[in-house]
């Protein structure tokens, strides 16, 4: 999502065309972790702003609830040196609804092969 905000043109064009197709999803612990990381680095007006520009986007934002938990924690469980407790969340989510990941993460890339899609960062 950082990259959407951006202005990122992969980014942004992946993210306008599951929009269209009605299939965005995140969770709320990813909620957390991007409105805790949008604060550091612009501060709280601006991570607001953010949180409610997502939650008006039609992407859905899935509550927590138990299965997703139990895949996430199993996932974070074999990975636990690698991966974060969020990053755990938003791969179960992705095994949950059958959906494609999209990280600039090359880890997730390795720790979900067949789910995810690998943006590039642009350099400056």
């Amino acid at each position: 999502m950082f990259l959407y905000f951006a202005g990122d043109r992969e980014a942004t064009r992946i993210i306008d065309s599951g929009r269209r197709a009605g299939g965005l999803f995140t969770c709320e612990v990813v909620m957390a972790e991007f409105y805790y990381k949008t604060c550091e680095k612009f501060g709280r007006d601006v991570a607001e702003l953010r949180s409610i520009s997502i939650r008006k986007s039609g992407i859905v934002v899935e509550p927590i609830e138990e299965k997703l938990t139990n895949i996430a924690a199993t996932f974070r469980c074999t990975n636990r040196a690698k991966l974060s407790l969020a990053d755990s969340y938003v791969i179960a989510l992705c095994k949950l609804n059958g959906a494609q990941l999209i990280t600039t993460d090359s880890l997730l890339k390795e720790l979900n092969p067949n789910q995810t899609t690998l943006l590039k960062v642009p350099r400056k």
